[in-house]
Formats: C-alpha cells, structure tokens, sequence
C-alpha cells in the first residue's frame, strides 16, 4: 500500500517461530504461558520498532528517539507492555523482556518477578494496532499487518493458546499465520472442510493454487520468476532463465527413435483386428500415419489405438458396419490425447515429464518441492557445464531421467521422514500400483489416468471410527493416512454427491510420486476403495496382497 506523496501506508510485522518458542519449558501452568506471551510480545513490539526506524531511513547506528509514538486509549490497560514516548525506550524494553526470558530459562531458580511483566494476554497485537508512529513531524505507516510465520514449530499447547487467544482478543489489523499441515491434528485433517468464523479463516495454499480459476497457470509465473531470481544468483550455469535451459521440443533423430518403437508395437497389436470389415477404415489411417515420423503422427497412433480397444470392448449389440473417420474424430478428445501420450512414455520411450510447466505440476503448488525438484535439474546443467558441453540445455530425456530419479528420491526417503515410514511407503506404492492397473488399460477407461483413491462418506465414516475389533490396525491406518496429509504426499480433495454415490473424499498421490509410479499429473481420475483395501495395502503391500487373494480363489 503505496502513497505517491506520503510513501508506504502499511507496516508488515514479520515474526518467524522457527526459534526459541519451542526452547521453552513445556507444562500447563500459568508461568510457562505468561514465557511464551513475555516473548512473543517483546519480538513483535522490537521487530515493529526496527522496521518502522529502516521506514524512516534510519540506520542501525541512528538513534531511534527520533521517532516519537503515541497511543490510542483503548490501550492504557496493557499491563504486560509499557506505553513509551519513543522508540528507542521501546526497543531497549523489548531486548530486556527478551534477555530476562533467557535467563530465567538458564537459571534454576524462579525467576523474579519484578524482572518479568505479567503477560496473561498476547497484547502485542493491540499494542500494535493501537501505537502511532512519528518521525520529523510526519506520520509513519498508519496502517498495520501482523505475519506470524513457521507456526508449526510451536508446541502444539503453544499453538492452540496462540489461535485461540488471538481469535477471542478479535484484532482490529488483520493477523496472519502461516504453518505448514504438518502442525494440524489428524482431526483436522482428515475433516471434510475447516469451519470458518468471523474472526478466524484458514487458507490453503496449494488448493488455492490448484483449485481456483487460473490458479495452475500462475502458479507456473510466479515458479517461474523464483527459479529465474534463483539462477541470476549464481555464476556457475551461464542463464539468467531457469526455463531457457529446459528444452520442450524433440529433435528429429529423437522422434525417429520413439516412432520406430511406435510403430512396432501398433504392428504387433493390430495384427489381430486386420481383415475386420469394421476397423478397415481406422487402420488404414493409422497405416498413414506409421509413413510420418513427427509428434502429431505418434500421439493419433497411440490415440486411434486406445478408440479400437474401447469400440472392441463395447458390450451392446453392434452392426459390423465399417468405422468412419468422422466417428473417429467424434470419438477422440483431449482426455483421450492426453492418454495417448502416456501410452507412448510406457510403449516407445516418449519423454513426459519435461518442461516447466510439468515440473510445476509435480510440484504439487508446493514451492518447496519445486525448489527441490529444480535443484535436481540444476544439478544436470551442473554436469554438462563440468564436462564442457557445447550448450547447456537439459532435452526432454535428459529432464525426465533427472525428474524421476528426484521421485525416487522422494519415495525412497518416506521411511525415515515418517514416524510409521515402511506402512505409508507400502500404503502409497500400493496406491501406485492399483492407480497404474487402471490408467494403463488398453482402453483407457479412465483418460488421462487414474491418480487417487476415494472414499466414500460411509468409508470415511469407518476411517474416524474404527471398531475395536479391528483392533490396531484400523487406527494406524488413520494415523499414517493423516500423517501422509501432513507431510503433501496424499492431497484431499472433497468428492460432491451425484445421483450414483454419495459425497466422500478422494486422496490424490502427491504428484511427484505420480512421476514415480509413471501416472499423469492431472487431478480428476480417482477410483472407489475401501477402508479394508487400504488396511491390507498398508500392512501387506500391494505383492503380498495380490498374492493372499489368489491362494483365496
């Protein structure tokens, strides 16, 4: 918020919790509160005086006594926070409260009181939303923002305390807390939506990203302009843009080599429909198209290949009636293309998760794992500037060997990431297997694929509230779905009830684990499971599972 004449009217108050909080004795009395309050209320109120001193331009060795404050009078009952004329006694106040917090927790006696302000309260947000700041008679930055940052690493009694005070004390400025899912209960996570107040509302960020209207396509620019800021620090790769370095076209050599394969396997597969009266027409096309080596010609190919095996599974009675091609251009679409394409990654080799724009799709909106998932790719341009390649330019192959050994990566590191590691590792490659069973149909039922599982309202049900005769089982299952929520590698996404089947949830793999199983990375394709199936993929795996059903038979 930018005045032309008066300058910035917004002052952002950025709070990390990331150190010190957790440091504090944990118990339940009211003297480990009023620690937790004592500091964060110092930081806030030092952290707002610094940055309104670097506001007025001055620097760390001016003095802060120029800025003058005042107060309005719905503060004058603070008691935890001393209402000071300038800046300079509230910075020096601050670093006391925050030097007499350390020591108490050094030393082994009871602190004295006199040296620690009753905190029963967080005042530092009405502190803030209440001071008026002043320098050479103009006034500073009348508007406020409070950031609290990395609440995850709160205790969890610190955090609740924190949300629920902050909620009952309903703040004029406007507060913000980040945390990652990780801090949020299996409850919470496993819920069918957060229920928002007045006073409190919660915002995801990846479905913010994934779900709104245009937000994949932006999540693309803003990723974009993250890895460019990130390549113009370094000096090793000669770019100064992340995405010139990945190349998104095949050479023609590269396309010869798929399409031979191609065209090799469309042989061998059609050999049986050859002399059918109603799949003259069709073949005879894409006979046509095995004369033209280009990316067009591989994806019709795979595409008219995945309309024969539908129309040869067609149950209803049919007339032997040859196949126009206006039927086959009725029946392809953009889901089946999008099929197509991953046929040819599994039959000939085609190179699918390359480009910026997947990479961002693996990263699920999450800009960790893209930045994860790009140091990968850089290390690839690393290595061709190590050995002097004339350009340094990842191709299609080279990104996707790149990409995938990232999600391997990812896949291999759950067990010691996790503390029920080898039961979600089993649960999620089971998951894995079951979607690509169902993706890789010849038919391809589900165009593009199959990405996640669904259960049902019912299902969800039995979920929350396992029977005791289930025994341990049914709560690990919870506890390690919600802990695989936490950690973004399954994604929640609420299923609306049709005239077919009732509302209910779906769990999505994360997507770059979808790289891992070689599935799509679009949202949509999901299939109904029970709470049994996954019980039985989380314990046995997906080997063992298939193997006890067919000793049933």
């Amino acid at each position: 918020m930018l005045d032309q004449s008066h300058g910035p009217q917004l002052l952002g108050v950025l709070l990390s919790c990331a150190a010190g909080y957790a440091d504090l004795p944990p118990g339940a009395d009211i003297e480990q509160d009023t620690l937790f309050r004592a500091l964060l209320d110092c930081r806030v109120v030092l952290r707002a005086v610094r940055s309104i001193g670097l506001l007025a331009g001055l620097g760390p060795d001016d003095d802060l006594a120029q800025i003058t404050l005042s107060y309005d009078p719905s503060v004058a009952d603070l008691r935890g926070i001393p209402l000071l004329r300038d800046a300079a006694q509230m910075a020096r106040w601050a670093e006391e409260v925050e030097q007499n917090v350390y020591t108490s927790l050094d030393s082994f006696r009871k602190p004295d009181d006199s040296s620690m302000p009753a905190h029963f309260r967080f005042e530092s947000v009405l502190w803030l939303q209440a001071v008026a700041f002043e320098f050479q008679g103009r006034a500073l930055a009348p508007k406020r923002l409070l950031m609290i940052d990395d609440v995850q690493r709160l205790r969890k009694k610190q955090r609740d305390l924190l949300i629920d005070e902050l909620t009952v004390l309903r703040p004029s400025i406007p507060v913000w807390l980040s945390e990652r899912t990780i801090a949020m209960g299996d409850d919470d996570l496993l819920s069918q939506g957060v229920r928002d107040g007045r006073e409190i509302r919660h915002y995801n960020l990846e479905e913010m990203w994934s779900l709104s209207k245009g937000g994949a396509q932006s999540f693309v620019g803003f990723a974009q302009n993250i890895l460019d800021r990130r390549m113009k620090r370094q000096d090793t790769v000669a770019s100064s843009a992340f995405s010139q370095c990945l190349r998104t076209e095949f050479n023609a050599q590269e396309i010869r080599s798929i399409f031979d394969k191609a065209v090799s396997q469309y042989t061998e597969s059609s050999s049986r429909l050859r002399g059918r009266a109603r799949y003259e027409g069709w073949l005879a096309k894409a006979d046509r198209l095995t004369e033209d080596p280009s990316w067009e010609s591989l994806l019709d190919l795979y595409s008219i290949q995945i309309l024969l095996s539908r129309d040869e599974k067609r149950r209803q009675m049919t007339l032997d009636l040859s196949l126009s091609d206006e039927e086959l251009e009725e029946r392809d679409s953009s889901q089946v293309r999008g099929a197509a394409e991953l046929f040819a990654s599994q039959g000939a080799g085609l190179p699918y998760y390359f480009g910026l724009d997947r990479l961002c799709a693996m990263a699920s909106s999450n800009v960790d794992e893209l930045l994860f998932l790009a140091s990968e790719l850089y290390v690839g341009l690393q290595a061709r500037q190590a050995v002097r390649k004339p350009d340094l330019i990842l191709s299609p192959s080279d990104q996707e060997k790149l990409l995938k050994a990232a999600a391997k990566k990812k896949r291999n590191f759950i067990p010691r990431n996790h503390s029920r590691g080898s039961n979600a590792q089993r649960l999620l490659d089971a998951v894995g297997a079951f979607c690509k069973d169902k993706t890789f149909a010849p038919n391809a039922p589900y165009a593009p694929g199959v990405t996640g599982v669904r259960l049902s309202q019912q299902e969800l049900h039995r979920l929350n509230n396992p029977r005791p005769s289930v025994g341990q089982s049914g709560m690990a299952l919870r506890k390690v779905i919600a802990e695989c929520v936490a950690e973004n590698l399954l994604i929640i996404r609420n299923s609306s009830a049709s005239t077919s089947r009732d509302s209910g949830q779906v769990f999505y793999l994360n997507r770059t684990l979808c790289a891992h199983y070689d599935l799509p990375l679009q949202f949509g394709g999901w299939q109904d499971v029970t709470v049994v199936n996954l019980e039985e993929w989380m314990n046995l795996g997906v080997v063992q599972t298939r193997r006890r059903r067919l000793e049933s038979l």
